[in-house]
C-alpha cells in the first residue's frame, strides 16, 4: 500500500491577482510563506519516505519552507506542473472568454491523462512508500480523480484544494 499526502503550494501573489499562472514560477506571499511553515508543522509527526513535487518555483519554495528540517529524498517532476494555459498564461482570469480556450492551452482531457500518468508513476516508483506530493490546484484535482475513480466529466466537481491543504490517500 502506498500513502500519498497530496498538498498544494502556498498562496502566491498571482493567486491574489487572479492570474492564470500555469507554468509561471509564482511568488509566495507572506501568507503563503506562513502556510508553508504551518504545513511543515502539520506534517512534523507524520512518517514520510520521500517528496515528489512540481519543479515550479512556488512549489519548490513551499517544499523548502515546509520540509527544511527533514532530510528526505526529493524528486521534482514536470508531470506535476499546473495546467498549461498557453496564451492565457499571465492574464487576469476575468479578462478572457472562458468559452474559447486558446489553441495552445492544455485541454481538460490532456490534464486528466497527465493525472493518470502521475498516479501510475507513483504506483510503480513509490510502491509501499509514504509520499508527500506537492503540486497545484488543477493537476491535484486530476490526481484525485484517478485515485478516487472519478471520470473526466466529474473532474471539476472535486473540491478545489486550499493553499497548503493536505489530503491523504492510499493506493
Amino acid at each position: 500500500m502506498t500513502t500519498i499526502y497530496l498538498t498544494r503550494h502556498g498562496q502566491t501573489e498571482e493567486n491574489l491577482m487572479r492570474i492564470f499562472q500555469g507554468h509561471m514560477p509564482g511568488n509566495l506571499t507572506k501568507e503563503g510563506i506562513e502556510q508553508a511553515l504551518n504545513l511543515g508543522k502539520e506534517l512534523r509527526d507524520i512518517h514520510l519516505d520521500c517528496i515528489l513535487s512540481s519543479d515550479l518555483k512556488r512549489v519548490v519554495d513551499t517544499v523548502n519552507l515546509a520540509m527544511a528540517d527533514r532530510n528526505l529524498p526529493w524528486e521534482q517532476n514536470t508531470l506535476l506542473r499546473e495546467i498549461d494555459w498557453g496564451a492565457w498564461t499571465g492574464l487576469k482570469i476575468d479578462s478572457v472568454d472562458k468559452q474559447n480556450i486558446p489553441d495552445d492551452a492544455e485541454t481538460k482531457e490532456m490534464l486528466y491523462e497527465r493525472g493518470k500518468q502521475i498516479v501510475e508513476y507513483i504506483k510503480e516508483k513509490y510502491k509501499g512508500k509514504d509520499v508527500l506530493v506537492v503540486a497545484h490546484g488543477l493537476i491535484n484535482r486530476s490526481i484525485q480523480a484517478h485515485i478516487m475513480g472519478v471520470g473526466i466529466d466529474e473532474l471539476y466537481n472535486i473540491q478545489h484544494m486550499k493553499n497548503a491543504e493536505v489530503r491523504k490517500f492510499t493506493i
